[in-house]
C-alpha cells in the first residue's frame, strides 16, 4: 500500500509524514515503516479497540474521526476521555505496558485504520528517540485529559487505566487487573471478555437461557467446584440472588464484562430466550425433533414423494437421528441396517458411541429413502454408492449434512457428516492455543505472496483451520480480492467469492480462471494432482497468498507429497513459506481435570517420546469425569499442530538437493518448526491435554 494515493491524492508516507505519531521522524524511517502497517477499514459504530482486549500494537486514525471512552468495569458506562481525528494514534498504553487497552475507541464515521504490529513498536522504541517523544508526549497529554475529567465528576481516578496485571499462565486465560466496584469497600472484581474463555456449552447450560438474557451473566469457567460468572452488572444485587438460588451446588464469583461483549456472546451461542432451564442443563434435550426444519428446495422435493416412499413413524425416526446428533455435537452419523435392528452410531470427539434407541429392521429401507428423497438422490437405485447433502435448520443454527450411501450385505448404509457454519469460524487463537504457534501462522498470513498449506488426516479439522484463516485475513486486509475454490462449499464466507466445483470443472481449471480475476487471496480447498499442484505454487510465485489442504501426517510428508505430485524442489522452496499439520486430540473437561503423578509404565512412555524429562516427578492432568461431560473426563477437541516457517537458509538447502530429514532438523535448531511433541507438552501443561492424547497426538 505504499505510496499509493488516497481518495484526496495524499500519498501514505506523506500522510504518516503529518502524523502526531511520525512527524518528527526521518524520510528513510517512514519509508521503511509503511510497508508494513496492516490496513483496515471500519464502518460507523465499529468497535476499533475494546476495553480489556489483548493489547495488538498502536493504530494511526488515516481518515474519519474516532472517541476515545473509559468503561467503567462494574456498570458497562462509558466515559468520552477525547475525540481522535486523522492522524492520531491509540493503542498506545496497551503497547507500552504489554497489557489489555485501558478504554475503548468507537469509530463515529467510517475510518480506515493503519495498524503497526507489537514487533513493530518495539523496534521503533528501542531505535528512534523521535517516535518515543512523540509516544511520550500523547500518553502525558492524555493523563491531564483523564485528570480534568477526573476532578469535574469529583471522583477518584477510573482503574481502567492502571496497567492490568500478567495473565494467568499455563493455568488460565489472561485477566487484566481487578478494578474496584461501584460501591466503597466492595469486593474487587476483574474485568475480563468472554472470548479469552471459549466457555463449553455445557458451562453455558449451568444457568437457564432466561437467566442469561434477563441479568446478562455468562458462566465462562468452571475449575472444580468454583464457577467464574461475567456480568454486565456484577454489582446487581437481584441477579447475584438468582444466581445464588440457582448456582447453589457450586461457588461462584463474577467478573465485569462490556456490553457489547455480552451481545457478542449471545448471538454467537445462538442463545434462545425460547430454551427452557430444563433444555440449558441436558445436553441431550437441547435439539427437539420436532424444531428441525429442513431448505424449502428440499422440501419441494420431497413433497410429491414422502408420503409414496415413507411412512410418519420413519419421518419423526430420522428427525430424532438427527436432533439426537445435534446435541451431541456429533460430527457424523452412521446408519447401519443390522439383523436385529437398525444400529445407529455417534461420532462424538472422535469416538464412535451408540444411539440409545434401535429402531425396528423394517424401518431400515424407509430411512435410507426419506434421507435420499431430502438429498434429492435417486430412491430407487440401491446397487451403486450416491452422495448429496441435506440443509436444515435447528432454531437459530443452520446445518449441512453431507450424505454418503454404501451398498452392504445387509441393505444400504448411510454416513451423514455435520457441518455448521459457527463452529468453521473459530478465532486463530482457539486453534493455535500456544502463542509461538498462534504468532507464526499471523506473520504467514501477513505475507503479500507465498503458500500456506494445512495439512493432516482426514478429518483432522482441515476445512476449519482454512476457513479460519481466510477469515483473519479478510478481517485484517478488507481492501484484498479474496477467492475460494471448493469441493463442495461448506460454509458461506462474507467478502469472498466461493466456486464450486463441478463435473468437468476442476480444481486446477477453476483455478487458471481466478487467476485471471485480479485475485490477492487465493484458497484452494483440497490440493490432490499434480495440476493443481503447480498451478497454486506457481500463483503464490507471482504475488498472490494462496492457501490449500492436502492429506498428510507431519511436515516430512508435506514435502514428499508435493514431490510425488511431481513438484521440483526450486518451486517448493520457491512458492512455500509456512506448513501447518494438524492432529486432534479430546481436550480435557476444565470441570473435573485432575493432576496426579502418572504411573511407572505411563511415565516410561512419555519419557521415550520426550514429553517428559527422565527423572521428573510433575503432576501431570488426567481426565477424572463428571455431570458436564457426562463422566468421560472429556469436553471437545483440540488441535495438536507442528508447524514449519520456510527461511532462506532452509530455501537454499532443499535447492541444494538437502534430504528433508536434515532441513527440517536444521529449521527446529533456528526455531524455525515446531514438532507435535513441543505443542501436546506445551497443552498437557496448560491442563487441556492428558497423557494417553498426548501419546496418541505424537505418535507416527
Amino acid at each position: 500500500m505504499a505510496g499509493r494515493d488516497d481518495a484526496r491524492g495524499e500519498a501514505l508516507e506523506e500522510f504518516l509524514s503529518k502524523s502526531l505519531l511520525l512527524r518528527e521522524c526521518d524520510a528513510a524511517v517512514i519509508a521503511k515503516v509503511s510497508p508494513h502497517l496492516m490496513i483496515s477499514e471500519q464502518p460507523p459504530g465499529a468497535t476499533l479497540v475494546r476495553a480489556g482486549s489483548a493489547a495488538d500494537g498502536i493504530s494511526i486514525l488515516r481518515r474519519g474521526r474516532a472517541t476515545v471512552s473509559l468503561v467503567h468495569a462494574t456498570t458497562g458506562a462509558s466515559t468520552p476521555l477525547e475525540t481522535i481525528n486523522a492522524g492520531d494514534h491509540f493503542g498506545d498504553v496497551g503497547a507500552l505496558t504489554r497489557a489489555a487497552h485501558p478504554y475503548t475507541v468507537v469509530a463515529d464515521e467510517a475510518c480506515v485504520v493503519l495498524r503497526m504490529k507489537p514487533d513493530l513498536v518495539d523496534a521503533l522504541l528501542s531505535r528512534v528517540p523521535q517516535f518515543s517523544l512523540a509516544v511520550a508526549r500523547r500518553l502525558a497529554a492524555r493523563s491531564v485529559q483523564l485528570g480534568v475529567i477526573t476532578l469535574r465528576a469529583g471522583a477518584t481516578p477510573p482503574s481502567a487505566m492502571r496497567a492490568p496485571t500478567p495473565g494467568l499462565g499455563v493455568d488460565g486465560p489472561r485477566r487484566p487487573a481487578p478494578v474496584p466496584a461501584a460501591d466503597a469497600g466492595g469486593a474487587v472484581i476483574p474485568f475480563v471478555e468472554v472470548a479469552d474463555y471459549d466457555p463449553a456449552a455445557k458451562v453455558i447450560g449451568m444457568l437457564p437461557t432466561k437467566l442469561i438474557l434477563q441479568h446478562r451473566a455468562v458462566p465462562l469457567r468452571l475449575q472444580g467446584n468454583r464457577l467464574l460468572v461475567g456480568m454486565v452488572l456484577p454489582r446487581n444485587a437481584a441477579a447475584l440472588a438468582d444466581l445464588r438460588r440457582v448456582l447453589h451446588t457450586v461457588d461462584f464469583e463474577v467478573a465485569a464484562i462490556s456490553l457489547e461483549d455480552f451481545a457478542h456472546t449471545v448471538l454467537r451461542l445462538k442463545l434462545d430466550g425460547a430454551r427452557g432451564p430444563e433444555n440449558t442443563r441436558d445436553s441431550t434435550a437441547v435439539i427437539s425433533p420436532e424444531s428441525l426444519t429442513f431448505d424449502a428446495a428440499d422440501s419441494e422435493r420431497e413433497a410429491d414423494k414422502a408420503v409414496r416412499v415413507v411412512g410418519d413413524e420413519v419421518v419423526r425416526a430420522v428427525n430424532r437421528i438427527i436432533a439426537a446428533a445435534l446435541s451431541r455435537d456429533a460430527s457424523d452419523i452412521h446408519i447401519e441396517p443390522e439383523a436385529g435392528g437398525v444400529k445407529v452410531r455417534y461420532r462424538v470427539h472422535g469416538m464412535l458411541q451408540d444411539w440409545s434407541e434401535s429402531p425396528p429392521p423394517s424401518f431400515a429401507k424407509g430411512i435410507a429413502a426419506r434421507l435420499k428423497v431430502l438429498s434429492g438422490l435417486d430412491i430407487t437405485n440401491t446397487r451403486t454408492p450416491q452422495d448429496g447433502r441435506i440443509g436444515l435448520a435447528a432454531g437459530s443454527r443452520e446445518i449441512d449434512l453431507r450424505i454418503s450411501t454404501l451398498p452392504s450385505s445387509r441393505g444400504e448404509k448411510v454416513v451423514l457428516r455435520v457441518f455448521e457454519g459457527a463452529g468453521m469460524m473459530r478465532p486463530l487463537e482457539q486453534i493455535f492455543s500456544d502463542p509461538g504457534s498462534l504468532g507464526a501462522v499471523r506473520k504467514a498470513l501477513q505475507r503479500p505472496h507465498g503458500a500456506i498449506i494445512v495439512a493432516g488426516a482426514t478429518g483432522s479439522g482441515k476445512s476449519s483451520t482454512l476457513y479460519s484463516l481466510l477469515n483473519e485475513r479478510r478481517r485484517a486486509r478488507p481492501d484484498t480480492n479474496v477467492m475460494l475454490i471448493e469441493d463442495p462449499i461448506e460454509y458461506r464466507l462474507p467478502g469472498v467469492t466461493q466456486v464450486q466445483i463441478s463435473a468437468g470443472l476442476g480444481f486446477s481449471q477453476v483455478l487458471r480462471a481466478a487467476l485471471r480475476q485480479d485475485p490477492d487471496v487465493i484458497a484452494v480447498g483440497e490440493t490432490r494432482d499434480a495440476a493443481t499442484a503447480h498451478m497454486a505454487l506457481e500463483a503464490a510465485m507471482t504475488g498472490h497468498l494462496v492457501l490449500t489442504s492436502m492429506h498428510a501426517n507431519d511436515v516430512a510428508s508435506v514435502l514428499q507429497r508435493l514431490e510425488s505430485l511431481e513438484c521440483s524442489r526450486t518451486l517448493i522452496a520457491e512458492a512455500v513459506s509456512f506448513v501447518v499439520v494438524q492432529r486432534l486430540a479430546r481436550r480435557l473437561c476444565p470441570g473435573c481435570v485432575r493432576l496426579d503423578p502418572p504411573p511407572p509404565a505411563l511415565l516410561e512412555s512419555l519419557v521415550a517420546r520426550r514429553l517428559v524429562e527422565r527423572g521428573s516427578q510433575v503432576a501431570l492432568p488426567r481426565p477424572a469425569g463428571c455431570d458436564l461431560c457426562q463422566q468421560t473426563g472429556y469436553q471437545g477437541r483440540i488441535a495438536v499442530v507442528e508447524w514449519w516457517q520456510v527461511t532462506t537458509e532452509a530455501r537454499d538447502s532443499l535447492v541444494a538437493g538437502a534430504l528433508h530429514t536434515d532441513v527440517l532438523r536444521a529449521a527446529a535448531e533456528a526455531k524455525a518448526l515446531q514438532s507435535f511433541r513441543h505443542n501436546a507438552a506445551y497443552l498437557m501443561a496448560r491442563k487441556v491435554l492428558g497423557t494417553s492424547e498426548a501419546l496418541m497426538a505424537v505418535a507416527g
